[in-house]
């Protein structure tokens, strides 16, 4: 009887420690926004995943609110959340249930010499300066999206045509796809590199190539549609394509 008692109290032992354990792990989804930031960022343990592969909620963010840049990388924390590097350098958080966190990592004069992030702005909030401007010099583009990124206005036309005006409405400048930190460098191609780039996006249209570390970014449009497609430098790898 006294070893049976033994037996018992051994493994009521056992699952107390293992219940201890199990309410040990931190649940930081109960995390304040910052505080959930600052986890991700720092586990060493994330592991960086094919952007085309983040969930659908987080890729339409980007492409909505982060239009005139793209994805460059992207993690995932375990328990934790994801975060997202974008072209300008900048790091987006969501937590698990692809919420965008709040946080102030970035709160700063971002590489490209502006401030990064930005607000969108209801297409009939726009000044009446810029939406003449589109009319006269892009008669048959629409806008599809604007916001305020510091002193600036970024507006998205069709074709994925990013315009750049100041706070006043003064047209500034104009790119085709998105704007990077890095300039684009001179790029060699060898014998048919570019028909191995459109086999990839049939009929599509290169607009941009970019080199990028130990990458190649290359920009299509098809359809009006931007497609970005990411290689290593050798072109014979697709490393990620979004979308």
């Amino acid at each position: 009887m006294n070893k049976l008692a033994l037996y018992l109290f051994a493994g009521l032992l056992t699952l107390g420690v293992a219940a201890c354990k199990k309410d040990a792990v931190p649940d930081f989804q109960q995390r304040d926004d910052e505080a959930l930031v600052i986890a991700i960022a720092d586990d060493r343990s994330k592991q960086e995943t094919d952007p085309s592969t983040l969930p659908a909620e987080i890729l339409d963010y980007i492409a909505k609110n982060h239009f005139d840049s793209y994805i460059d990388a992207a993690y995932f924390a375990d328990g934790k959340g994801y975060e997202v590097v974008l072209a300008t350098e900048e790091r987006v958080f969501f937590n698990l249930n692809r919420r965008i966190l709040a946080h102030r990592l970035n709160d700063r004069i971002g590489p490209c010499g502006r401030l990064m992030g930005g607000r969108l702005i209801p297409l009939n909030e726009l000044r009446p300066a810029i939406v003449d401007y589109v009319a006269t010099n892009y008669p048959d583009a629409q806008i599809l999206r604007a916001k305020r990124q510091g002193d600036r206005v970024l507006v998205l036309l069709t074709r994925h045509i990013v315009l750049v005006f100041t706070a006043d409405g003064v047209f500034e400048l104009d790119d085709t796809l998105w704007f990077d930190c890095r300039p684009c460098g001179p790029v060699d191609f060898g014998s048919g590199m570019l028909d191995l780039i459109k086999s990839h996006i049939p009929g599509g249209e290169i607009k941009r190539i970019c080199p990028r570390g130990d990458r190649m970014i290359v920009g299509v449009l098809l359809n009006g549609q931007r497609h970005i497609l990411v290689f290593d430098m050798s072109f014979q790898n697709l490393l990620f394509r979004i979308p």
